[in-house]
């Protein structure tokens, strides 16, 4: 696997769509209170699907223009989201709590409402579902 980008400094974020989970591993830690940090060194692949082809060019879902910090828009939504899937089943989040982090953090990159509007919608509908608290929130009505 070929990771688009790797992160060089801790990344915080406070989302109240974070309130009243937990969960802790040497990549995530996810505090009640609504925060998230992800340590250096973590690496992921950007907006999903995406293919690396000869010449080290991408083809796949865009990341947008590059924002004013210079990364593209969906930089820091594409790495929490990421972080979100990839322990999806450990972490007692719903999949709906995930997406509106990502529209939440794209908002923050400055992009346009339309695109926050795609984007989150095919993160909602074509990206991964069954996270930890949809499967317990099942489970509790079973």
């Amino acid at each position: 696997m070929t990771w688009r980008y790797r992160l060089d400094h801790p990344f915080r974020h406070g989302s109240p769509h974070l309130v009243g989970v937990e969960y802790r591993n040497d990549w995530i830690d996810i505090h009640p209170r609504g925060s998230i940090m992800i340590q250096p060194g973590y690496a992921w692949d950007g907006c999903s699907p995406a293919w690396r082809l000869p010449g080290g060019l991408w083809l796949g879902t865009p990341d947008g223009p590059l924002g004013i910090d210079g990364r593209p828009l969906t930089y820091h939504a594409s790495l929490v989201h990421d972080a979100l899937c990839q322990w999806k089943r450990e972490i007692p989040i719903r999949q709906r709590a995930t997406v509106r982090v990502f529209a939440e953090l794209l908002q923050l990159a400055g992009a346009p409402p339309w695109r926050v509007w795609l984007y989150a919608g095919a993160v909602a509908r074509f990206g991964p579902a069954l996270f930890g608290g949809d499967v317990m929130q099942n489970a509790d009505l079973a």
